[in-house]
């Protein structure tokens, strides 16, 4: 007895409703990246639904409060800060290595600066925003201490100012308060940082 073929599968329908929503969710989200690049660090729903070119409605739907779409954004800015602080130190002899962690960081401290300056303007009001605040800074820390020698690290007062000349609230003031460019900023914190290196004697 011949067996029956098979039936032909009928070709999965799309569903269209969903691939409109995930669609609007990203040019909501690629509107409110856009305007806080240009300068806007604190958009309105309003003018982030007029460039993603979407109803007021439909922002508030995917985002239902504002909080939301301030932690997308810091999603952002955390998988770009993670490779800069998880990449291997190539430099291991001090002070030599402070050259390269500033190096590093100038850079990509300008790369989040708008995104920063944005969340800032939120993480007051955002428990959830103050704890990824607190989770990069964390990070930053641990990255010090597995990167400087014991004996630096074991100096709590010359630590903590590592700590702080090498942070983003730090880079912050030098551009935004003082004026600074980011070449000059990035030449303050290497002579500040090699002048507390000075003060180490290190073992031969």
């Amino acid at each position: 007895m011949t067996a029956k073929p098979s039936p032909i599968p009928e070709p999965r329908r799309t569903d269209g409703r969903r691939e409109r929503s995930a669609d609007s969710r990203r040019r909501i989200l690629a509107a409110m990246v856009e305007l806080v690049e240009s300068g806007l660090p604190a958009p309105t729903a309003e003018m982030i639904a007029e460039r993603a070119n979407v109803s007021l409605r439909t922002v508030f739907r995917h985002f239902d409060e504002m909080e939301n779409l301030y932690l997308e954004i810091a999603s952002v800015v955390f998988d770009r800060v993670k490779p800069y602080l998880e990449s291997p130190i190539r430099i291991r002899t001090f002070p030599a290595v402070l050259d390269e962690i500033v190096d590093r960081r100038a850079t990509f401290f300008e790369e989040i600066a708008p995104y920063k300056t944005s969340i800032d303007v939120y993480r007051h009001r955002s428990t959830a925003l103050a704890a990824q605040h607190r989770r990069i800074n964390t990070m930053s820390r641990d990255m010090l201490v597995a990167t400087l020698p014991p004996d630096v690290v074991a100096d709590a007062a010359r630590f903590e100012l590592f700590v702080l000349l090498l942070s983003v609230e730090c880079w912050q003031r030098l551009r935004d308060q003082q004026g600074l460019s980011a070449l000059d900023a990035r030449e303050t914190v290497r002579h500040a940082v090699h002048a507390i290196a000075a003060g180490f004697t290190m073992p031969a």
